[in-house]
């Protein structure tokens, strides 16, 4: 490694570092530890939402799609972000906000009852030790590619780093790093694309390459039969499903806006993210057709960013490039443990366990923070037998944001939906899904049948299942219908 490239990754290392041991100080209780005591300004709630989105997911593993499938991987920024942005902008965060919660399982469990809080945080929390796993695999093969550090190696290096800061200075630490991480990503990807484009002789010739090797990769959507991404499951199972459940209900995205200083400040900086976002496929996307054009001699499509930060930039700018893909995917692991160990702490030891003080379950979060961190770095060296980055995230989602998204949306327009009957959906929802999935269908069909079956069956069920009273139900719908 170079020098100059060294010093530039060490001198991040410590600046969050020692950013996250300062806003430690702010620490007092729970609320603070998990909602930076609602102190928080949409400005730096909405760089921070970008950095938890554009993760190991959304960085790495949308550039190693990209390398195999093209263009048509912005469709999960573009089509797959955007409206789904502006939905939980205008509808659900003003809902949450005036509901009084710390979570999504939280509004979950007063729309309907306690079992269906704790059914849902249970499976986001499962699969958030899979999604931190997902991250730390990927930054590990960063290094590995990179600086040919052993996977082991990165995953330690890259736990203990992130643990430092998310356990002393909770959701302020997370919100702050992260907000530095996007400024950092964003300068980087502008370098990649303009240094990569005259690196592959101008954009008449990098184009021109990338047609005349796979012509397919410029098609913004792939054919039905597409075994990934079929252009009727990009339409019905992401842009309906898989996209809205995901902005208006990961506790991750949406924990910072709980913890925003006003309502306005949490609803504007969706909005703002929502802008970014337009951006965001250049950056990402980009790397993986560059990798493609340049005929990069990788073992896996998700090596196709580190190939290029090491193989395309020069000293300087490779370091910085590469402290961004770092960034990027150090805001998801943070996000994830910190919001990870809010639902466990509240959502399912505090249903399981009543009366829990604020000192307590500040000292319980900081505890479950390290445990989930643990228990990622644990999952982590396995991910790389079970495919592509993205195509395993969307798949594990599959497996239960139809049911969620139909709990979410009746749940915040009709009155119809009742405790019992969300407690019946989710369950037969989410065990429908893996029948589905078991039989091999695709993951967006999975997604998009799974939520119509979800929808019957809540609406249904309330026709002879009791509703919540009228006084509950004023805070938590916007219509008796």
């Amino acid at each position: 490694m170079h020098p100059l490239d060294l010093s530039i990754v060490v001198a991040y290392l410590v600046t969050i570092t020692v950013v996250g041991f300062r806003l430690s100080k702010r620490v007092h209780d729970s609320r603070d530890y998990f909602l930076a005591g609602r102190s928080l300004t949409w400005w730096v709630i909405g760089l921070s939402i970008i950095g938890t989105n554009v993760s190991a997911n959304g960085y790495v593993g949308a550039a190693g799609g990209a390398y195999k499938n093209g263009i048509a991987q912005a469709n999960f920024e573009w089509i797959g972000a955007i409206p789904a942005m502006i939905l939980a902008s205008l509808v659900f965060i003003p809902l949450y906000w005036r509901s009084g919660v710390y979570s999504i399982p939280e509004y979950l469990g007063l729309r309907y009852n306690q079992p269906v809080r704790l059914i849902s945080a249970t499976i986001a929390s499962v699969f958030a030790v899979f999604a931190i796993g997902v991250s730390l695999w990927a930054i590990a093969l960063t290094l590995q590619t990179y600086m040919d550090w052993p996977i082991w190696v990165g995953i330690v290096v890259t736990g203990t780093v992130v643990g430092l800061y998310s356990i002393s200075g909770g959701l302020a630490a997370v919100a702050f790093t992260d907000a530095f991480q996007v400024v950092i990503m964003f300068l980087g990807g502008i370098v990649i694309v303009a240094i990569g484009i005259s690196n592959a002789g101008g954009a008449d010739d990098f184009a021109r390459t990338l047609m005349g090797e796979n012509p397919t990769h410029l098609q913004a959507y792939l054919p039905a039969d597409h075994p990934e991404f079929p252009w009727p499951g990009v339409l019905l199972g992401l842009a309906v499903v898989l996209s809205p459940a995901y902005w208006v209900g990961s506790q991750a995205i949406l924990q910072r806006t709980l913890g925003a200083r006003t309502q306005w400040d949490a609803s504007a900086s969706m909005m703002f993210a929502a802008f970014a976002k337009t951006l965001v496929p250049l950056l990402i996307v980009f790397p993986g057709l560059l990798a493609l054009v340049l005929h990069a001699d990788i073992e896996y499509p998700d090596m196709a960013l580190p190939w290029v930060v090491k193989n395309v930039l020069p000293p300087g700018l490779s370091g910085l490039m590469f402290i961004a893909i770092i960034a990027a995917l150090q805001s998801s692991i943070d996000s994830g443990i910190n919001s990870t160990a809010l639902m466990v702490t509240r959502d399912i030891r505090g249903v399981l366990v009543k009366n829990t003080d604020p000192e307590s379950e500040l000292r319980i979060g900081r505890w479950m923070t390290l445990v989930i961190l643990l228990g990622g770095m644990a999952f982590a060296p396995y991910i790389g037998d079970l495919g592509g980055i993205y195509f395993l995230i969307q798949t594990l989602l599959s497996l239960f944001q139809g049911p969620m998204l139909a709990l979410l949306l009746l749940g915040a327009f009709s009155s119809r939906a009742t405790p019992v009957g969300g407690l019946i959906t989710l369950v037969t929802g989410v065990a429908f899904a893996a029948i589905l999935m078991a039989m091999d269908l695709n993951m967006l069909y999975v997604a998009f049948i799974t939520f119509c079956y979800s929808l019957v069956v809540l609406y249904g069920s309330g026709f002879f299942t009791q509703p919540l009273g009228s006084e509950a139900l004023k805070r938590l719908v916007y219509r008796h219908v």
